[in-house]
């Protein structure tokens, strides 16, 4: 039976500046796996566009508000929860983008979802939106270490 994962937490604010905190804070985490550069990267990615847009969604641009983070390192996967309490994201409204447009903006959670093997959102809650990434470590195409996929 797999052992209980290892949680980290962090709290950033709302600012720009705090980005390089965090993405300071999940390097740290992810040298747990010393063979997961390409994991890391992806995951620096999608946190790093995750957290601005709540600074520029969720919050307004309104500085010094909440953003927590909670990964959870199990054996074989990461799971990271991103968590506001500003405005909650709106499904509805979410369109993807059309690649063929080469779009300035709107690319962000296409972008995160392509680089997760999962990803989910909770935005039934009184304020804010809970975000959910999973990132398998060590695993090839084939099922076996070096598998990405489950």
């Amino acid at each position: 039976m797999p052992g209980a994962p290892t949680r980290h937490s962090l709290t950033m604010r709302s600012d720009p500046e705090e980005l390089g905190r965090m993405r300071a804070w999940l390097r740290e985490v992810m040298a747990a796996y010393p063979n997961a550069e390409e994991e890391t990267s992806a995951l620096l990615t999608a946190a790093g566009e995750l957290c601005t847009n709540a600074i520029k969604h969720a919050y307004e641009g309104q500085a010094g508000q909440p953003i927590e983070l909670r990964l959870d390192a199990f054996d074989d996967r990461v799971v990271l929860q991103i968590e506001d309490f500003g405005t909650s994201f709106n499904p509805e409204r979410y369109k993807p983008p059309d690649l063929e447009s080469r779009p300035e903006h709107g690319m962000g959670l296409f972008i995160v979802r392509s680089l997760m093997d999962a990803f989910e959102m909770d935005v039934a809650r009184p304020r804010g939106t809970r975000w959910t990434l999973t990132k398998y470590v060590g695993r090839s195409a084939s099922g076996a270490p070096g598998d990405k996929r489950p």
